[in-house]
């Protein structure tokens, strides 16, 4: 029999923020046991226990003079101006120049939303950038950032990532999110 202080790790992981039942069951055939019952929930330990497949490293903060050919970047930067396909050529991608002192980078966003991308990057404001870089008709660009925060968020920004196996259904920060919910459901080991 298990200490009653630890039943708190083996409730539903329904009872974390943001895990509804539609959520529960993709999270439980990631994460249950094969020969596990189709009807058994996910729990917080199953959480605890999947552990990162790789890390994410954003700490590189180049100047956009310096971009380097292809890997992943966190660039500040002041919004520029916004490019949305013509009205009749809606395959063609949404594009946002930015630039800081020494450069200019696109950010590429493919089936967008222009309202939304308008609200996330005003122009002339600054905002943090982070995802992978490349380089198209020897311009930089990324497509579809992993993170765009402002400048009063950047401390929100993880410059660390884990990054977790996943399963169709279930996005890296959904999972990240619920991962982070339930190491605070840990007890104290006093």
């Amino acid at each position: 029999m298990r200490p009653p202080r630890l039943n708190p790790l083996f409730a539903s992981a329904t009872g974390l923020k943001g895990i509804g039942s539609k959520l529960d069951k993709v999270l439980a055939k990631l994460l249950r046991p094969s020969g596990a019952n189709a009807n058994t929930e996910a729990r917080i330990v199953d959480l605890l226990f999947h552990l990162p497949s790789g890390l994410i490293d954003r700490r590189e903060r180049p100047k956009l003079d310096r971009l380097p050919e292809k890997g992943i970047v966190t660039v500040e930067v002041t919004v520029g101006k916004h490019r949305p396909p013509p009205p009749h050529l809606k395959r063609l991608p949404y594009r946002v120049e930015c630039h800081d002192k020494t450069g200019s980078l696109t950010l590429v966003f493919f089936h967008a939303f222009a309202d939304h991308l308008q609200r996330l990057l005003p122009p002339g404001e600054t905002r943090f950038i982070s995802g992978t870089v490349d380089w198209f008709q020897g311009e930089p660009q990324i497509a579809h950032p992993d993170h765009i925060v402002s400048a009063g968020e950047f401390a929100k920004l993880p410059l660390i990532e884990p990054v977790y196996p996943l399963t169709a259904g279930l996005s890296p920060k959904i999972l990240g999110r619920a991962v982070r919910s339930s190491l605070e459901k840990i007890p104290g080991l006093a």
